[in-house]
């Protein structure tokens, strides 16, 4: 005869109303979803100082999680110059503007660039 252990599980204890809502933002990535237009904006900003305006054209952030930003590039060319030799002065330079300041890596793919 087999025999299996069973928790008993009370009532869970009770919390503030604070710390509830602090985790029901927190799973539904509210934070992430409001820092998508400031790092946007940040983007735009940095790639333009950077590449000029024409370039910032053929770019557009198009997520951002956990401190990653995904950018789309429009051109097969910039996007290996970006992922390759630019990297590293563009999370510099993007950490550095408001709206930037807690972005922890980018991630460059071919897409369709800046929206019309």
């Amino acid at each position: 005869m087999e025999f299996r252990r069973v928790a008993i599980i009370g009532p869970p204890e009770p919390k503030a109303f604070g710390e509830v809502l602090k985790g029901l933002l927190k799973r539904k990535r509210f934070y992430e979803k409001g820092r998508y237009g400031a790092l946007s904006h940040a983007w735009e900003r940095v790639i333009g100082e950077v590449l000029g305006d024409e370039v910032a054209a053929q770019t557009c952030v198009t997520a951002y999680r956990h401190g990653l930003v995904t950018v789309d590039v429009a051109c097969p060319v910039l996007l290996q110059e970006m992922g390759g030799f630019l990297r590293a002065k563009l999370l510099e330079r993007l950490r550095s503007v408001p709206g930037g300041e807690d972005v922890g890596d980018l991630r460059f793919r071919m897409g369709r660039g800046s929206a019309p």
